[in-house]
């Protein structure tokens, strides 16, 4: 297990970390990366830093549109290994463009996630693995199509 110290840096620098994409700051997102690093999610894998950028402004995390707006992600909980720091959390915002097939639904949603970071020496992030629940655009878009087809 980490010790107290270390558990408190990685805390900090996962804080920036998320600061960051709630600021929907692009700059400072892809500055809290090492060179090198990668991102995993839900199992597509971007290990290039221009594909990470484009990772995280697709999902809304720019000032360009994405597929979700007014995000915020909440870290509910936060679990420390000897290399890791594992976040459980939710994603909240709405659903405003397309998203991973699904088609923009307008309306608020929260997707639960499971999120792996791993840090250097220096602070930066050499990997980050996001597991999210998407089911919840689905069923959005479901309804949609179920009221319109009702009216």
């Amino acid at each position: 297990m980490t010790d107290s110290r270390e558990q408190d840096r990685r805390q900090a620098l996962l804080a920036a970390h998320y600061d960051a994409e709630n600021a929907r700051d692009i700059d400072r997102i892809m500055a809290t990366f090492a060179e090198g690093a990668e991102m995993i999610y839900n199992g597509q894998h971007f290990a290039v830093a221009d594909h990470i950028q484009w990772a995280h402004s697709y999902i809304g995390m720019s000032a360009q549109p994405g597929g979700l707006s007014n995000l915020r992600n909440i870290r509910d909980r936060e679990h420390y290994t000897d290399e890791e720091v594992i976040v459980e959390g939710r994603l909240l915002a709405t659903h405003t463009g397309e998203f991973q097939g699904f088609a923009p639904t307008g309306c608020e949603v929260e997707l639960p996630f499971v999120a792996f970071y791993r840090f250097d020496a220096k602070g930066l992030l050499t990997s980050e693995r996001v597991v999210m629940n998407l089911g919840v655009l689905g069923i959005a878009g479901a309804a949609l199509e179920s009221d319109r087809h009702s009216a």
